[in-house]
């Protein structure tokens, strides 16, 4: 379906390019330490909200799921990896919680297992096409909800003409891993895969321009010349 000369050419590099694309998609999870750091920092996790880590957790057990009916290597570790991460940046909010504001994240964590759990099991059911095609269509909903996340700073964005407030690694480490996620969904013929990363490249590139439209630096120089 393909087939062309370049994909040809790269077929014996396959794996390659998906421990490349993982790496980047651990690099992107990574940045989240920033944020778990900072909470540190403060000393509360107030002002943050969980569901980067939490719907990360229900992701990445989806992901694994679909991965293992692939017999995807590739994919399979890189769900592991961040499922590890989503899971220690989870913990780690909570312990930053006042406990007298953790029923919203227990609410949060309940609602998403749910979900997960219900999927989970359907996939559970079979390899059929159907469950396939149905299980991949969800996945690509839920993973571009997920790198979309930084955008629902963009009313905050557009009013303060800045993007300070964009992760910039992470989006840097998420538009490479698209890029290589989507070589790799060509060279395994899976259509999800492809259609999910260039949806996905739309969104990346949407992010990335923000830091050309507002440019952090901008605004710190006219709070300088104040």
């Amino acid at each position: 379906m393909f087939t062309t000369t370049l994909l040809a050419g790269l077929e014996p590099h396959r794996e390659r390019i998906g421990q490349a694309a993982g790496l980047l998609t651990v690099a992107q999870y990574i940045a989240g330490w920033f944020i778990c750091s900072d909470i540190r920092r403060r000393g509360t996790s107030v002002g943050v909200s969980p569901l980067r880590f939490i719907g990360g957790c229900g992701l990445s057990i989806l992901q694994l799921q679909y991965s293992q009916k692939l017999q995807a290597p590739a994919l399979i570790w890189t769900s592991i990896i961040t499922l590890s991460f989503s899971i220690l940046y989870s913990l780690w909010f909570c312990w930053y919680t006042p406990s007298n504001l953790r029923k919203s994240f227990y609410r949060l964590s309940i609602g998403i297992a749910t979900v997960t759990a219900g999927l989970y099991a359907y996939g559970a059911q079979g390899d059929s096409p159907e469950i396939m095609h149905r299980l991949g269509m969800v996945l690509t909903v839920l993973a571009l909800a997920f790198i979309a996340l930084p955008l629902v700073q963009l009313r905050a964005i557009i009013r303060a003409k800045s993007s300070a407030g964009l992760p910039l690694p992470a989006i840097l480490a998420s538009t490479g891993a698209t890029i290589l996620w989507l070589l790799y969904g060509l060279l395994i013929n899976n259509t999800f895969i492809v259609v999910q990363k260039i949806i996905a490249m739309g969104l990346c590139t949407v992010q990335l321009s923000l830091f050309i439209i507002y440019p952090a630096a901008k605004t710190d120089g006219k709070k300088k010349q104040r």
